[in-house]
Formats: C-alpha cells, structure tokens, sequence
C-alpha cells in the first residue's frame, strides 16, 4: 500500500501546495519563454489600449475587460511563484488571523461560534431586510425553520454522529450566507452574476449556428435540437482551455480555498469546485490517480459534490427557462459548500486521506497533440454525454409513464380520482409524491398554497430527471401558476443532477476510473444522491431566508 502511496505521488503535479522555500519565486521557466510571453503580452496590451479608448460602453466590453486581465495574470503566473508571492503572505496573514481568533476562542469551541455567528447573521438579515408581498417575514421564517431542519436531520442520519466535523459544517454555512448575500442583498452582485448568466447563456447560444447547418432552421422549444449541439459545443471548449492549461488552473484555486476555508482534502475540494464547469462523472477524472486510494467518506464526498449541481453543458436549457437567470448560477456556487458540509455530516471521515491539506490536479496520462485535437477530443464526449442524456430521458420517461398508467388503472379500478383540479383525473405518481413533498417546498418558504404542486415538481426531478422538472416549471410560468417567489426558490431546488437516473451515471464512470472501488461506488450511491438533493433544498433554504 505505501509503495502505491509513493508511486501515486509521483504521478501528480502539485498546483498548489505547502511553500517550500527552495521554489524560485522568479524565472519559472527558461529566457527564450519569457521573451515569446511578453511578445505575446505586449501585443495584446497594445490591442487593449485601442479596446479601451474606442470599445467603451459597447457590448461585450466587460467580458474583454476580464479576458485581458486574466490572460495577464495567467502569462504572469508562468514565470512568476504565484504561492511565493501571493499565498505564501496569504498564509501567513490567515496564520496570524487564526492565532487572534484561537487566542480569543479555543478551537474547542471554534467550529460552533462559527456555526452560531453564521446562523445570527441569516437570521438578522433575513428579518431586518426590507419585505415585499411574496417575500415577507413569515415567508423568510420559514426557510430558516428549513435549515435548522435540515442541519437536524442531517445530524440524526449520520453515519457516524461522533466525528461531524463541525468547523466544516459551520463555515460551509458561512461561505453559502455570503455567496448569497452579494447576489441577493447587493445591487452589484447582483448584477454581475446576472451579466454572468447572460454572458454564458449568449455564448452557449453559438451552438445554435451549427445545429442550423446540420438540422436547417429550427425552433428553440425543440429539447433536442437547442439542448444537444450546446452540450457539444461546450464539451470541445472545456477541452480546449483543459489543453492549454486553464481549467486545472481555476478549479486549483477554488479547491485551494475549500481546503483552507473548510479543512476539506485537496482532491475532494478540487471535483466539488470542478462540478459546476464539467459535471458529474467528468469531475472526478481531474483527481482520477487519487479515486482509487480515496476515503470512503471523500468517494461519498465526491458522488454527491456531482448530484448537488449541473454541469455547464446544460446551463443554457435551464438559462432560457428561469426569468431571473442569475439564481441557476448562483445555486452551483452555494452548492459547492452545500454538498461539502451535508456529505461530510451524513458519512464523516474517519480515515488517514492522502490529500489532506493539499490542492492536486494529476497530469493526463494522455496529451492532446494541439488545441484542434482537444476540441475533437471534446466533441467525441458530448455526443457520449448527448447519447447517454438522450437514451437516458427517453427510457426514463417511457418507463416512468408506463408504471404512471397502471397506478392509475389500479386506482381507477377502485373508483379512486383526484380533483385538484377541479375536474376528475386519474391517481398519477406525480400526484401521490407531491403531498410527500409539499412539506419540504414549505420549509424551504415556498407559500403553503403552492406547496403541493411545487412539491410535485421536486418529485418528478427526483423520480425523473431535472429536465423534465424544469419543463413543468416552464409550463407553470407560463399558466402563471406560481407566484416569483416560488419560482425562483424551485429554480434553486431543481438545480442538481440527483435523481435514481444519475446514480448508474456515476456508479459507470467512477467505476471506470477505479474498478477496484466499485462496490463502494454502489454502496454509497443512494445515500450521496439523497444527500446531494438535500443540498439544492438547502441552497434553497438559505437564499429563501435572504430574498
């Protein structure tokens, strides 16, 4: 085992790591690199003084403005110890923030001042914030009733209630509350995650001119034809910038943050941050030579890190749905700690991790031979990812309209109906989930009028899938059925990949990752698709508080 250990770590390439004094903290790399990246970086910042002096205003401008910027500093980062000169003074300030704080209050009682700091602070904004008709006090009340409930429950089905890390719990609360707090609560959050969204969803929006080409001219309400070439499209671009080196780089520096904000492991940090760009079973693939020396609280950590979000292939069907598209955004950040503190409440750890305290991104076993190739390599994957969501639904579906029909032939037999509304129908599933869950879409402060019929909805993306889910709140905007509270709180419920149909996803392809770890993967799969639902309630629950 050690000596597997030891090869592991031979295998990976620390991105971020523990400062060694012996790293250079200038000329990473050799002169003649040096002199094409400044090349590179004057001729861009030549064009950027144009940009500036005559883009001005025009659309697209703030999007260039990021892109330069990031561009720089990724230049910059090349020849330059970013963790000598920038975490490295980090470090030492949070080391002597953490000293004040352990001076003032012990780290015995460190993790529940956190917790009760972080639930004063929902609370107290909740009720001191300005109320309108749909989000009033008694509404906000109720979210916070939901969290506490959810922290309750999460606690009594513990697998092993002694070792909830409960600094983890209390700062993942945290980091949600202030996540939420810039979008909601700040008119510059705001808009900018709402520029975000509009900005990915134009961008996904390029699909449609090769959907044009191959199918001809179509209708965007078509699911497979607007939905399926986006995939696509997003799959060789995720590639291309993975060839040039930028997804390890971003997804290295969020883990860097959980590992330190949340006492999380490297490789657990890096798949909940990776989720939300590249989505379940894909994520896993960026710590694939860990997989199979993981704990099995951090493979239950990871399965459920993948039902807690959706990937951004899909962003732009759900983009075109919600009217205020920020809140899908906003609900994959807050569900990266959401998933992190939930999993690590319902399976703690209780073994040795051997990325504990480190942030690595193992190098591919293989090399794309130029960026055309990484965007080959990326398409040849979405049309797996379009076969297996297309197959998916359509089987699913199917299967589940079928069983639909004979419970209500076997109701219908006994003269058995529901009149919700207001004629007679026949006893559907739906029909019978949706009292399970109207008191959930209650406690996560949805009005108790619509509670039963959004209750429904959050059945059917458990029992379906969250397209199908998102397509009843579509039709339900649309017959105004449900006031905007409602509708933005089951945009923030619906958001994640948990349903039984995405269990066999992951079980297959971090099986394919690591066989050995098979039967862990089908052990813990039911139990992270639960947790990772919870979740997205959560999530739920602490952006109901603050609307």
């Amino acid at each position: 085992m050690e000596e597997e250990k030891i090869q592991i770590e031979e295998k990976t390439t620390t991105v971020v790591e523990e400062i060694s004094e012996s790293k250079p903290k200038f000329g990473k790399r050799g002169r003649n690199a040096l002199l094409i990246d400044l090349a590179i970086w004057i001729a861009m910042t030549a064009y950027f003084v144009a940009f500036v002096s005559l883009g001005s205003g025009k659309q697209g401008f703030g999007a260039g403005v990021v892109a330069y910027v990031f561009i720089s500093l990724r230049l910059l980062a090349r020849h330059v110890s970013v963790s000598q000169v920038v975490y490295k003074p980090l470090g030492s300030v949070a080391s002597s923030a953490g000293g004040a704080a352990g001076r003032v209050v012990s780290e015995k009682y460190r993790a529940p001042v956190i917790g009760v700091v972080a639930f004063i602070l929902i609370a107290a904004t909740s009720l001191l914030s300005k109320t309108t008709a749909d989000n009033s006090i008694g509404y906000r009340i109720q979210s916070l009733l939901g969290i506490v409930v959810i922290l309750v429950a999460m606690t009594l089905l513990s697998h092993d209630r002694k070792n909830i890390p409960w600094y983890t719990v209390s700062t993942g609360l945290l980091i949600q509350y202030f996540i939420a707090l810039i979008v909601l609560k700040t008119q510059w959050g705001f808009d900018l995650f709402n520029y975000i969204s509009r900005f990915l969803a134009n961008f996904l929006g390029f699909s449609h001119t090769g959907a044009v080409f191959i199918f001809g001219d179509f209708d965007n309400d078509n699911f497979a034809k607007s939905v399926f070439p986006a995939i696509v499209f997003f799959c060789s671009f995720i590639y291309i910038v993975y060839y040039w080196g930028g997804m390890q780089y971003i997804v290295a520096k969020m883990g860097w943050f959980f590992v330190r904000a949340m006492d999380t492991s490297g490789a657990e940090s890096v798949v909940a941050c990776a989720s939300p760009f590249i989505g379940q079973g894909e994520n896993a693939l960026l710590v694939a030579p860990f997989v199979e020396f993981m704990t099995r609280s951090e493979i239950h950590s990871i399965m459920t890190s993948g039902f807690a979000t959706i990937a951004g292939s899909v962003l732009i069907y759900y983009l075109t749905i919600v009217p205020n598209q920020s809140t899908i955004l906003t609900c994959c950040i807050m569900s990266i700690p959401a998933g992190l503190l939930l999993s690590k409440m319902r399976y703690p750890e209780t073994e040795e991790s051997l990325s504990k305290g480190d942030v690595k991104v193992p190098e591919s076993n293989h090399k794309d031979a130029n960026f055309l190739h990484a965007a080959s390599n990326g398409s040849a994957v979405g049309m797996q990812l379009v076969i297996l969501i297309g197959g998916g639904l359509l089987a699913i579906i199917s299967l589940y309209n079928c069983v639909d029909f004979v419970v209500g032939w076997l109701f219908a037999m006994i003269n058995v109906f529901e009149y919700t509304t207001g004629k007679q129908q026949e006893i559907s599933i739906a029909f019978l989930l949706s009292y399970v869950f109207a008191p959930v879409a209650w406690l996560v402060g949805m009005p108790g009028g619509e509670a039963r019929l959004a209750g429904k909805l959050m059945a059917t993306k458990m029992i379906i899938n969250e397209f199908a889910a998102y397509k009843d709140l579509y039709d339900a905007i649309k017959a105004g059925t449900f006031s905007q509270r409602t509708v933005d709180l089951l945009s923030f419920a619906l958001c994640g990949f948990a349903n039984i149909g995405s269990i066999g996803i992951q079980i297959g392809a971090l099986g394919a990752i690591a066989p050995s770890r098979s039967a862990d993967f089908a052990e813990l799969a039911v139990s992270a698709m639960l947790t990772g639902t919870v979740a997205t309630w959560m999530t739920a629950c602490v952006a109901g508080a603050l609307m």
